[in-house]
């Protein structure tokens, strides 16, 4: 079956945090729903991830997954080029600025060859990336203190 999806959000930072955020990528784990882990692989000559070891919970069961990445000044895409269950697609994150903030678009399209009604999946996956979305929007607002803030006892 294959969906997409679209969503666009506000984060409110700029855009430079934005994109240091999803330079992370071994930090999906924090605010994916769905990613347990990620490793990089490859970087390209600037030092960002180029292809990416991901695992993925699909249908509550691990799905291990080979990410290639390209990356510009404002925008982050990934396509899966090798999944164990099959799954095919990729997607992109495109941040601009706006007023005091970031505009950040969501896209992702892919095929999950799960043998379940269309609605269900659709809905599932809608929910997913809902999630996503608001996990992420809060991740990248407090990035990169999230990694080394301590609170003092």
């Amino acid at each position: 079956m294959r969906t997409k999806t679209d969503i666009r959000f506000d984060v409110q930072t700029d855009p430079s945090q934005v994109m240091d955020a999803l330079l992370a990528v071994e930090m999906f784990s924090e605010w994916s729903p769905d990613f347990t882990d990620a490793r990089v692989a490859t970087r390209d000559d600037e030092g960002r991830p180029r292809r990416v070891f991901v695992t993925v919970s699909v249908a509550n069961s691990p799905d291990m997954q080979v990410w290639e990445f390209a990356w510009s000044d404002n925008r982050m895409s990934w396509e899966v080029s090798d999944s164990t269950r099959g799954i095919k697609g990729g997607g992109f994150f495109e941040v601009t600025a706006d007023t005091g903030s970031s505009e950040v678009l969501l896209h992702v399209e892919q095929y999950t060859p799960t043998p379940l009604p269309g609605f269900l999946l659709k809905r599932s996956v809608r929910k997913s990336y809902e999630t996503l979305v608001e996990n992420f929007a809060a991740y990248a607002e407090q990035f990169p203190e999230a990694e080394t803030t301590y609170d003092l006892v």
